[in-house]
C-alpha cells in the first residue's frame, strides 16, 4: 500500500507540509527521484509530482470534485436499484447479493491500495460493487427496521458536511502522528469486527455481538468520528496533489479515497440506527 499516495499515510496535512525547501521539510535531492517505495509522506508529492507542476494537463480542484460525484452516483444509483428489487429477490438471495459483492469490492480495493494510481475502472467498479452491496444490505435491514437506511443517508450527509466545513474552515488538520495513530485504531477495529462477526456466525454471541446496545453505539461514534478525520485527510491529499501539481489522472485516486471513506460512514451510522431500532 506504500506504493499509493493514497495509502500511505494519505500523504500530509497542509500545515506540516507547505514548507520552503530551506526549512528542512525536504531536501534538493528529492526533486529528482521517485519516492513511491519509501516511507516519507511529505516527499511523496515533492518527488513523485514537482516536476509536473509546469506541465499541462495537471489535476485540478474539479478534476478531483467531478471524479467523486460520478463514483458517488455510481454507488447511489447502484444502491437504490438494488434496494428497489430487494422485496422480490427474497431474503436468502439478498443476502447472498450483498456477501459477494462485499468480497468482490473489497477484492478490487485491495488491488488498488497497490497501484500508484487507481485506474478509472477500478475506482468505478469498487462504487458498482459497493453500491450494491449496500443497496442490498440497506433493503433488507429496511424490512425489519423501516426507516434506517433513510436515518443513514440523512446522518452521512451531515458527518460528511462538518468534515468538509472543518477542512475548509481549517479548524481540523491532520499530522502524520495523528493518521497514525487512525491506522493502528483502524486495524484494530478491522481484528475486532472480524472476531465479532464470528462469534455471532458460531452462535456463541447473538444480535449485533459485542456491538450492542450502549457499546455499540460508544463504539460506532468514535468510528465514526475517526472517519471523519480520515476524510478531512482525505481532502488534504487533494489540496496537496493540486498543489504539487499531480497529473490529472490521479484525480480517480483521490475520489476513490474519498467515496470509500463516505462508504464507510454510511455503513457505520446505519449500524447505529440498526442498534437505536432494535432496542425500540
Amino acid at each position: 500500500m506504500n506504493r499509493n499516495p493514497y495509502f500511505q499515510g494519505q500523504a500530509t496535512t497542509p500545515n506540516t507540509y507547505y514548507a520552503t525547501p530551506n526549512q528542512g521539510q525536504y531536501t534538493q535531492n528529492q526533486y529528482g527521484q521517485t519516492q513511491y517505495d519509501q516511507y516519507n509522506p511529505q516527499a511523496q508529492y515533492a518527488g513523485a509530482f514537482a516536476d509536473q507542476q509546469a506541465r499541462p494537463g495537471a489535476m485540478t480542484y474539479d478534476d478531483a470534485m467531478v471524479k467523486t460525484l460520478i463514483l458517488l452516483a455510481v454507488a447511489v444509483v447502484s444502491g437504490a436499484v438494488t434496494m428497489g428489487f430487494t422485496p422480490t429477490i427474497g431474503s436468502n438471495n439478498i443476502l447472498m447479493l450483498a456477501i459477494g459483492t462485499s468480497l468482490a469490492a473489497f477484492v478490487v480495493g485491495m488491488i488498488a491500495a497497490f497501484q500508484k494510481m487507481v485506474k478509472p475502472w477500478m475506482a468505478i467498479g469498487y462504487a458498482l460493487l459497493e453500491g450494491v452491496a449496500l443497496g442490498a444490505l440497506t433493503g433488507a435491514v429496511d424490512q425489519f427496521y423501516p426507516g434506517v437506511g433513510l436515518q443513514a443517508v440523512l446522518g452521512t450527509v451531515i458527518v460528511v458536511g462538518v468534515s468538509v466545513f472543518l477542512h475548509v474552515s481549517g479548524t481540523v488538520r491532520t499530522t502524520p502522528k495523528g493518521r497514525r495513530v487512525v491506522s493502528v485504531v483502524l486495524i484494530s477495529y478491522i481484528i475486532f469486527g472480524v472476531m465479532n462477526l464470528i462469534l455471532v456466525w458460531t452462535g456463541v454471541l447473538d444480535g449485533f455481538g459485542m456491538r450492542s446496545g450502549t457499546i455499540g453505539i460508544l463504539l460506532g461514534l468514535v468510528i465514526i468520528a475517526i472517519a471523519g478525520y480520515m476524510l478531512i485527510g482525505d481532502l488534504e491529499t487533494v489540496k496537496l496533489a493540486v498543489q504539487k501539481g499531480a497529473p490529472r489522472e490521479f484525480a480517480w485516486t483521490c475520489a476513490f479515497g474519498i467515496v470509500m471513506t463516505i462508504l464507510w460512514i454510511y455503513v457505520e451510522i446505519l449500524r447505529i440506527a440498526m442498534i437505536f431500532a432494535s432496542d425500540r
